[in-house]
């Protein structure tokens, strides 16, 4: 694989990141919403017109940011929908105020709030734990991490505005691979670091090769993360790769997991489970039905007259391995052509997929009509 030019991806960055700006959450005062309209440009979601107050001025955001607002200071959207039908919009707006009024007492939280020049909005952001940490903080960062470790970058990811998400891959100048069973083999000592204005991330991916063609799927671990750029942080991300035994306790961890899963049928509440991840990435319908085929599946059983409430799920055999269903949805996330290969989102799903593997299993006493 071709190796990134860092040079020139760090003045891609400058140049195309966003303006930010950092305030207290209880800073933001929530005004009401405007009607929906065509102007307003979102990541992958609606045209939502959310006016806040920030230090006196109104804004509008767009709603994936909105929420992300809500999330922060704990209000549901079933929580709103009662105050709604009490109190109406106005009800609404002060319970949201005084929410994030309260919580800001008892832990202040700051948040950079990323503005979106062309369709005038706040379209993103990113919580900042203890300091911003700067596009230019994280290449110098970069560069001593590449060089005491041995690394390359190989390939990049980004979020909807570089402000809010890059992650860089990197591949070691001495590959160390393993095999988990027959054809099963995987790169195991590869590194990404995932940087946002809040935080640097360090994890681990395996790809594992799946055809002679060299076609590949890249799994994603994390391992640790740091919020702050001081010299006792850094010191320790960067000795992270160095240390072998952490290394083979976590490639065995991941080996158990996938021996278990090549043994085991997913449950169809599990399949439930990965069909909506599916859909909050916005896979395409077809190719997500597919990949786990729950609407399907659950209408069988459905038919044959079996209890298919949420608490039965896990006790209904699905179709598919729990490995099948893990290999389907990270070789989407890895190779599918729908979404360029810069998308942020290819990590992100590989990251959902490895966190369905690693968990535990619905194994017990299933009804099965397959």
């Amino acid at each position: 694989m071709d190796e990134v030019n860092l040079l020139s991806l760090r003045d891609q960055v400058m140049k195309n990141s966003s303006p930010y700006k950092i305030v207290r959450r209880d800073a933001i005062e929530y005004v009401g919403r405007l009607e929906d309209g065509g102007d307003v440009s979102a990541p992958y979601e609606g045209y939502g017109k959310n006016v806040y107050r920030v230090e006196g001025k109104e804004l509008l955001f767009n709603d994936f940011t909105s929420k992300q607002l809500d999330e922060i200071i704990g209000l549901t959207a079933r929580q709103a929908r009662v105050v709604r039908r009490a109190s109406g919009e106005a009800g609404v707006r002060d319970f949201r105020n005084y929410l994030a009024t309260a919580g800001s007492m008892s832990h202040p939280v700051s948040v950079a709030l990323i503005a979106n020049p062309s369709s005038r909005t706040v379209s993103g952001l990113v919580p900042i734990k203890e300091e911003a940490i700067t596009a230019d903080v994280f290449f110098d960062f970069v560069e001593i991490f590449l060089e005491k470790n041995h690394l390359v970058p190989v390939r990049y990811q980004m979020a909807y505005d570089i402000s809010a998400g890059l992650t860089l891959y990197m591949d070691s100048d001495t590959p160390l691979v393993r095999s988990i069973a027959p054809s099963e083999d995987f790169l195991i000592n590869s590194y990404y670091l995932k940087w946002h204005l809040g935080q640097v991330e360090l994890g681990r991916y395996y790809e594992r090769l799946i055809c002679s063609n060299g076609q590949t799927q890249t799994i994603t671990s994390k391992e640790a993360r740091i919020t702050s750029v001081r010299n006792e942080r850094v010191s320790a991300l960067l000795s992270i790769p160095w240390n072998v035994g952490y290394l083979d306790g976590d490639f065995n961890r991941f080996g158990g997991k996938a021996l278990e899963a090549m043994e085991v049928r997913a449950s169809m509440r599990e399949l439930k489970q990965v069909s909506e991840k599916l859909e909050a990435y916005l896979v395409d319908t077809r190719v997500a039905q597919q990949l786990a085929p729950y609407a399907r599946e659950i209408r069988l059983y459905e038919t044959a007259g079996f209890n298919t409430v949420q608490a039965f799920l896990g006790e209904l055999k699905a179709s598919m391995s729990v490995w099948d269903l893990y290999n389907g949805v990270t070789d989407y996330a890895s190779n599918n052509t729908q979404w360029a290969e810069s998308d942020n989102r290819r990590g992100m799903l590989q990251a959902e997929a490895l966190k369905f593997l690693m968990h535990n299993r619905d194994v017990r006493n299933y009804s099965d009509i397959f």
